[in-house]
């Protein structure tokens, strides 16, 4: 496709699971690799003036509202038609440290949630992929990895799992919204789940 003729354009949870399944994931990936690959297949779809990778908030924010956020940069932005951007968070957890990064997808779906309600970005995503098959299923069931391994879905008050960190921040996370985990299978015993930000949350 020209890029003259790619046009801005809505984006869904099949386009990315698309997307996805056209990667070829093995285990030498890390995140900036399957950042690197999806961004090369949204070429395909976007004008290449509409994808912002590792876009900083300071384009969106002051920094007084900066303050209030989890983040300060997005992993991936695409610019659509409506000029609210969309907002694509990415994960890829390839060295266990679970529930830890069960807890960074939580904080990250919180930022997105702090995203959405800002009301400067129409549609807000979190893609996470791996091939560590204790992300999905295990004996424990409960706590964090109830919405993980037992299709609990994710809402409310989470807590950081190895307890606060050395200056006792980030400790709980409240989600204004409640999700759905749905691990679906790739190539090379990858799964990947996508949750999309549907509430319009309050910045408190």
């Amino acid at each position: 496709m020209n890029n003259l003729h790619k046009v801005k354009r809505k984006m869904d949870k099949m386009d990315l699971k698309k997307l996805i399944k056209t990667i070829n994931f093995d285990n030498n990936f890390i995140e900036a690799t399957f950042q690197f690959r999806l961004l090369m297949a949204l070429g395909k779809i976007y004008r290449e003036d509409d994808i912002f990778p590792e876009r900083s908030i300071k384009a969106y924010f002051t920094k007084e509202e900066i303050d209030k956020f989890k983040k300060r940069e997005i992993d991936i932005v695409l610019r659509n038609q409506e000029k609210l951007d969309i907002a694509i968070e990415l994960k890829m957890p390839m060295n266990g440290q679970f529930p830890e990064q069960m807890y960074q997808f939580v904080k990250d779906i919180k930022f997105l949630e702090e995203l959405k309600s800002s009301k400067k970005f129409s549609q807000c995503f979190l893609i996470v992929v791996t091939d560590n098959k204790l992300f999905w299923q295990g004996d424990k069931k409960d706590g964090i990895y109830s919405s993980f391994r037992n299709k609990i879905p994710l809402s409310g008050t989470r807590s950081k799992p190895t307890g606060p960190n050395k200056d006792h921040i980030e400790f709980d996370i409240e989600l204004e919204g409640k999700y759905d985990i749905s691990w679906n299978d790739l190539n090379n015993d990858f799964k990947y789940f996508i949750v999309e930000i549907k509430n319009e949350p309050v910045i408190k």
